[in-house]
């Protein structure tokens, strides 16, 4: 069997994972122009930059060509869906859902009914952050704010608000904090020219961050690892954990299908909120499948018709791994 996955993060040892555990799937990716191309799947083509119905077109010749039975999209995901391809195309979620989940507004009011719903701001402008400020300032109850772009991933764009140190963003722009005034001022300089992008403003969460890497199918879900981020830098990988209701409600909400993940945070009151829903594979799901657990071992499974959702298993796991980098 043949599968194409166009772009997503970490497709290649995503690929050698769910190929080691499948031997008969044959995987294919592709990536944007310009990014990386690493070894792991059969072959990774290079995308062209161009609009929704000239990829569509590349796409059909490329599924042809290599025979692909299963395309994994998330690129163009709207016109892959209406395209008919001539080979099966899955989704993680339905069309309004995907769009749901990358308006972090839109989201976030989804889920007002929840306990574990993060209020959230809408700004369009400089002066409605300005007024939003105001009144998050005026709570007086200690909590930072934070700023997002309304759409996006992978944390781009993000930047915590302070009040202090007006050379930190330039001294340790890795922190991704920034002086309120200093934020306003560059967003009032951007609106002479054009508008700013939507965003969201939000409570900055003090953490730890855990991060649910979950097999799903039609709603149901069927395996999930929770990774916590320590501070040392290394993750807790358990099979087991007290936030899985929460994650079992949101998979079944949003009928979510496929290996995706949901992110969750603690606030300075000890509550978990959820921070967003990744219809992707997270980058982070090869640390849970290297001990054990299954994910992309079941999903590949799924995939090729060798299991059902009924047969999907895995290891039970509470162990923390570290990561080594090295330069060859």
């Amino acid at each position: 069997m043949r599968i194409w996955f166009n772009r997503g993060f970490s497709l290649a040892s995503i690929s050698q994972s769910m190929m080691a555990a499948q031997p008969e799937l044959e995987i294919y990716a592709s990536v944007a122009k310009g990014m990386p191309k690493h070894a792991g799947p059969v072959e990774t083509w290079v995308e062209p930059d161009v609009d929704a119905a000239d990829y569509v077109a590349w796409a059909r010749g490329q599924v042809e060509a290599y025979r692909i039975d299963l395309m994994i999209p998330t690129h163009y995901r709207t016109a892959l869906r209406e395209a008919q391809l001539p080979c099966r195309v899955e989704f993680p979620a339905g069309q309004r859902v995907l769009k749901l989940l990358d308006d972090k507004y839109r989201f976030a009011e989804a889920l007002e009914d929840t306990e574990f719903h993060l209020e959230t701001a809408l700004i369009r402008s400089a002066d409605e952050l300005e007024a939003a400020l105001a009144v998050f300032r005026a709570r007086a109850d200690g909590g930072a704010p934070c700023v997002k772009p309304r759409n996006g991933v992978n944390g781009f764009g993000f930047w915590k608000l302070t009040r202090d140190k007006p050379m930190r963003h330039l001294e340790n722009p890795d922190s991704r904090e920034i002086h309120e005034d200093l934020y306003l001022a560059a967003l009032r300089m951007q609106e002479k020219s054009k508008a700013v992008r939507d965003m969201v403003l939000m409570e900055f969460l003090p953490g730890p961050e855990v991060s649910f890497d979950i097999l799903a199918h039609e709603g149901r879900m069927l395996r999930y690892a929770a990774r916590t981020k320590l501070s040392t830098g290394r993750q807790r990988i358990q099979t087991e954990h007290p936030l899985s209701g929460y994650a079992r409600q949101l998979v079944e909400r949003f009928a979510l299908h496929g290996t995706v993940n949901i992110q969750f945070r603690k606030h300075r009151d000890a509550s978990w909120k959820v921070l967003e829903i990744n219809a992707r594979p997270a980058g982070g799901v090869v640390y849970a499948e290297a001990v054990g657990a299954g994910i992309l071992a079941g999903w590949a499974g799924l995939l090729t018709g060798r299991m059902t959702a009924d047969e999907v298993e895995g290891k039970m796991i509470d162990t923390e791994v570290g990561f080594e980098t090295a330069v060859r």
